[in-house]
């Protein structure tokens, strides 16, 4: 992959970085505001606990989607962006438009998916 194409997309991972950064600190600030103990009736508090579970679960998304992010920063770095972490060719143009954390070309992906790789 030629220099200028890893630079849009370390910018665009980075952009993305600071976006998902953002969703979980606001998630944790909504999650500190209140406990389902200050809740005034059953109904809140029930309210507040599934609140605060599909909390956790979105930031526990973020958090992957973080990592993953990291990793493809980390590729750049190494200089292997753009190439299939499981068979070393490279990773379809689309498909890094759309996910550019990709790690797996379109075919590994599908191989990882039916958990034969």
């Amino acid at each position: 992959m030629n220099r200028k194409l890893t630079e849009k997309f370390r910018k665009v991972l980075e952009a993305k970085r600071a976006e998902v950064l953002a969703r979980v600190q606001a998630a944790r600030a909504s999650e500190q505001e209140g406990s389902p103990e200050d809740a005034p009736d059953l109904g809140d508090r029930a309210l507040s606990t599934v609140t605060r579970d599909l909390t956790y679960r979105l930031t526990a998304s973020e958090r992957d989607i973080l990592k993953r992010i990291d990793a493809a920063l980390d590729r750049i770095e190494a200089g292997t962006f753009g190439a299939c972490v499981s068979c070393g060719k490279a990773v379809q143009p689309g498909r890094l438009e759309a996910v550019p954390w990709a790690r797996h070309c379109i075919d590994c992906q599908e191989l990882q998916d039916q958990g034969r790789l």
